[in-house]
């Protein structure tokens, strides 16, 4: 596989390399990188990271990614007593085969897990309770190969509980209708509803894991989505259209200095970004700062204070969402009713009182 080969050179200095992450200073000083090492058990190479979905301490990960006799493996996290997590408990075990897994590891609807494949260009569907996949799709006729990477839309982002697929070979973003099937799994749709190919001037990305942040987290504004870019050594952001898909000519590089920039996901408890690295030295690292909801914090810093207290008491006095004189989006519309009012300004003190987004 050329991209394995490609990254051949960088293997073994890759846990040394990724020492080197930066944050760009642009998204402000409230992010922090904890490189939380291998995962005991799980072999190299790391793929798509997802958490049980009804255990918040139980994370997933794909193991000896790209090949045949790849798997999803599952270990319980350990936490600080501030909740954040430092570490693994024991050793990993496989929780379901998912042969050629790449960077997507998601939960759709019904719990079902979805994971992307490669070089074999498919996605594959395991129901609660299987060990081995229950229905694989080619993409072919979607997007053109290698699937790197697939998420669902989260709720309260715009396009909420829209499926989204992206190649790492083409960089093409499509996204895919889904129906059920009559079996617990889904059939996929044969053509992209939408295409967004993420690529500038520089060339393709190689995108692998996908998380969608909203507005509140430090240094965004809108709602947006974080793409780890294999090909650029990085993970970078994008604000996201109406229908969930990234806005290229948004992209700002939020970490660099990475050597196999792979799966994506968000602690369900603190709402911390997490992704994990392709290689010899594949990790998990941790990127604290991120928050579960702290839209009030409207100016994306790392409080909601008197600054936050300024722009809402704007937004409050003009009211109407339609109206021009609004600011874009209407950010201050917390509970996305259409209005700027009084519900609005008791979820802005309660972030007021707290000052500290987390």
């Amino acid at each position: 596989m050329c991209r394995v080969l490609a990254f051949s050179a960088v293997l073994v200095a890759a846990s040394v390399a990724n020492a080197q992450i930066a944050i760009n200073p642009d998204f402000g000083g409230c992010y922090a990188i904890r490189d939380l090492g291998q995962v005991p058990g799980v072999p190299f190479n790391y793929g798509g990271i997802t958490f049980l979905y009804d255990d918040p301490d139980v994370l997933l990960i794909g193991g000896h990614a790209n090949n045949a006799d790849a798997a999803i493996y599952a270990i319980r996290v350990t936490r600080d007593v501030d909740g954040i997590i430092n570490g693994f408990d024991g050793t990993a075990q496989v929780y379901a085969s998912a042969p050629g897994i790449d960077g997507g590891l998601a939960y759709g609807p019904g719990n079902v897990l979805f994971y992307s494949t490669y070089p074999s260009h498919t996605v594959g569907q395991i129901k609660p309770g299987s060990t081995a996949p229950d229905k694989t799709t080619a993409m072919d006729s979607v997007a053109t190969l290698s699937l790197g990477s697939l998420q669902f839309v989260p709720p309260g982002f715009p396009g909420a509980g829209r499926f989204k697929i992206a190649s790492y070979s083409t960089a093409e973003w499509a996204d895919v209708s889904f129906s059920p099937d009559g079996t617990g799994t889904f059939n996929l749709g044969n053509s992209a509803n939408s295409l967004v190919v993420l690529a500038d001037a520089v060339g393709l990305v190689g995108p692998e894991g996908i998380v969608y942040v909203q507005p509140g987290n430090p240094g965004i504004t809108k709602h947006s989505v974080l793409i780890s870019e294999y090909g650029r050594g990085m993970v970078s952001c994008y604000e996201v259209d109406p229908l969930g898909d990234p806005i290229v000519s948004t992209r700002r590089p939020l970490l660099t200095g990475l050597y196999g920039a792979e799966g994506g996901t968000r602690d369900p408890r603190t709402g911390h970004f997490m992704f994990s690295t392709f290689g010899a030295g594949s990790s998990v690292i941790l990127v604290t700062g991120f928050n579960i909801n702290c839209r009030p914090n409207l100016n994306g810093d790392c409080y909601t204070d008197d600054t936050d207290f300024s722009l809402f008491a704007i937004m409050y006095n003009i009211l109407d969402c339609a109206d021009p004189a609004m600011p874009a989006g209407c950010p201050a519309d917390f509970n996305d009713d259409g209005l700027v009012d009084d519900s609005d300004f008791v979820t802005f003190v309660a972030a007021y009182d707290r000052l500290i987004c987390q």
